[in-house]
């Protein structure tokens, strides 16, 4: 049975903001709503004003769907609004952050906040966007020119933007041994088959993220020997190379021409691909988490105010992305990075729920041999850990994959059959994000997991229609559509009501439209009562979920709704409210 306390709620979104990012000095509403005839005589917002603290008094707005609204005014008197709840009963004083409810005065690690628009400019395109990941080598005739004559397939699985793996000079096919920096490889059409893809991309609604390596080059770069000062060296001369790689070597920014030529000067690196003809609409950084640190020479906190100022002065809303696989809270404060490629936060969390190994600890071999299951509490853990620290801006560009150029796909993988794949797939729209396709994903491309060369198999256009049949597909079309539509996913909140054994239910939610996702790995068909009356729902809208799956429960008295779950398999269902 639930209580009052777990109705409570309250986030970032315009649900409950009347602005994500306020101007400066701009007046703000923020809601909180919880259960009707709740045993709550008064609330209250706690921020900071100028250092001291502030209390201020939020009024009954309105009721709607069994739920209780509650408002306040003030101000964005500074670039950074951090607060939190307090709601007083009769004999206890609740405090309400991120992390949720507590009954002693939290610390502001878990606060709501809110930036200004003057600190943080969020793309306008992030709401309900698709991301798609192409290997450019591996996608359509080896050529840029293959991508331009794929736009319609991309439109009609209903992706609208693309971020692509390095495309610049290069000897591999990674391209991640970066020779020219300035140009694009001539081997997938130069620079002119990259201004009519970029051209070709936004004529047609969708946006553009390149991905580079600025923490190393290749050998054949003309650096090598024309700039060795541009380079870490070992103690016997040599160039020191990217974890150990020598093909790989490090660029030391402690050199201030390559700081000028890489994101300084106006015509630098990073510079030349944001302005027209390219007009890329952000940055997906390689090995972000060990650029600028090099033992003794800790230099990223200050590398990476350089780049992600010098990238903002160049286009405002441009997008940066940095590759890091662990906790990065320190980037995602809404100062640095828009957003992290979330393995943290969401892709190594959803493959080890679904049965694989955790994408780090596997590296281990003692770590690795431990079978031990994730559960649904571990999963919210994980969630809230990873959510509750950040901004709700922040949060929303997180790019949420599970698939990539570096991991094995999970479809691949002999231990996961298909509706566990789907269930990690429905799980990109029941977190907090932007879902991330990797290419051939959706038809179900062949591969294998041993090597990452299994990973970057060639898309089997050879026999395209038969593959679009499939469920891959239908999944992610349905996905994807269901991404840029419905207002809950792309710009709505989120809350989960159930997790016990191996199921998690989570609700996303904008004003009257509600969905609930269920998600079960267990083995066995279960019977779960999920309160739906904590979202403002009462029923699902009739007895088929998004996906055209039948399922049965009932309502119960207390608010609940009775569903029955199949053994690991997933459901996604439109909620009906009360208006």
């Amino acid at each position: 049975m639930s209580s009052f306390l777990d109705s409570i709620y309250s986030d970032g979104t315009l649900g409950f903001v009347s602005s994500k990012t306020p101007a400066l000095l701009e007046k703000i509403k923020i809601r909180l709503r919880l259960l009707n005839n709740s045993p709550v005589e008064k609330i209250f917002i706690r921020r900071i004003r100028n250092g001291a603290e502030e209390y201020i008094e939020m009024a009954k707005e309105k009721s709607a769907s069994g739920l209780s609204y509650y408002v306040a005014e003030t101000d964005m008197n500074e670039p950074r609004l951090s607060y939190y709840f307090v709601l007083a009963c009769k004999d206890v004083i609740y405090f309400y952050t991120q992390a949720g409810v507590s009954t002693y005065v939290p610390d502001d690690s878990h606060n709501f906040i809110l930036l200004s628009s003057s600190v943080y400019k969020e793309p306008e395109w992030v709401k309900g966007a698709v991301y798609y990941q192409i290997f450019p080598t591996s996608f359509k005739d080896h050529s840029l020119y293959g991508v331009i004559e794929k736009i319609p397939y991309l439109k009609e699985l209903g992706v609208t933007a693309v971020y692509l793996n390095p495309i610049f000079t290069a000897p591999s096919p990674h391209k991640y041994d970066c020779a020219d920096y300035f140009h694009v490889d001539e081997t997938l059409g130069g620079d002119k088959a990259f201004e009519a893809l970029s051209k070709a991309l936004h004529e047609n609604g969708m946006r553009i993220i390149l991905d580079i390596s600025i923490n190393h080059t290749g050998l054949e770069h003309t650096w090598v020997k024309e700039k060795r000062h541009f380079y870490f060296k070992e103690d016997d001369g040599s160039l020191k190379g990217w974890a150990g790689f020598k093909g790989l070597p490090v660029l030391d920014y402690r050199n201030e021409e390559l700081r000028d030529l890489i994101y300084r000067n106006k015509d630098s690196v990073l510079r030349k691909w944001l302005r027209p003809p390219y007009d890329i609409d952000g940055w997906r950084f390689d090995v972000a988490d060990v650029f600028g640190r090099n033992d003794d020479l800790q230099m990223a906190d200050e590398l990476w105010r350089e780049v992600c100022g010098a990238i903002r002065e160049e286009k405002e809303d441009a997008m940066i992305i940095g590759e890091h696989w662990g906790d990065c809270n320190e980037y995602l404060q809404g100062d640095l990075w828009n957003a992290p490629m979330n393995y943290f936060g969401f892709g190594r969390i959803m493959r080890q729920f679904a049965g694989l190994k955790d994408l780090f600890l596997e590296r281990n071999e003692t770590l690795k041999a431990v079978a031990y299951k994730m559960t649904a509490k571990d999963v919210v853990a994980r969630i809230d850990e990873y959510y509750t620290r950040l901004p709700q801006v922040v949060a929303d560009c997180s790019m949420n994959l599970f698939d990539s150029h570096d991991v094995s796909r999970v479809h691949n993988n002999s231990e996961i059959d298909s509706d566990r794949w789907k269930s990690i797939a429905i799980s990109q729209l029941l977190f907090t994000g932007i879902p991330c396709i990797y290419y051939g994903d959706e038809l179900g491309i062949d591969g294998y997991i041993e090597h990452d060369s299994g990973f970057r198999y060639n898309m089997p256009w050879e026999d395209i229609d038969k593959r679009k049949a499939s469920d891959f597909f239908k999944t992610y079309q349905k996905i994807a559509h269901l991404r840029s539509e419905k207002r809950a996913f792309a710009e709505g909140g989120r809350k989960i009501l159930y997790a016990e054994g191996k199921v998690i239910a989570i609700a996303r939610f904008m004003e009257e439209e509600v969905y609930l996702g269920v998600i079960s790995m267990e083995e066995e068909d279960v019977k779960i009562a999920l309160p739906v009356n904590l979202v403002g729902a009462i029923e699902p809208e009739g007895n088929l979920d998004e996906f055209g799956i039948s399922f049965d429960g009932k309502c119960l008295l207390d608010g609940r709704y009775e569903l029955n779950v199949h053994g690991g398999t997933s459901l996604l269902l439109k909620m009906r409210t009360d208006k």
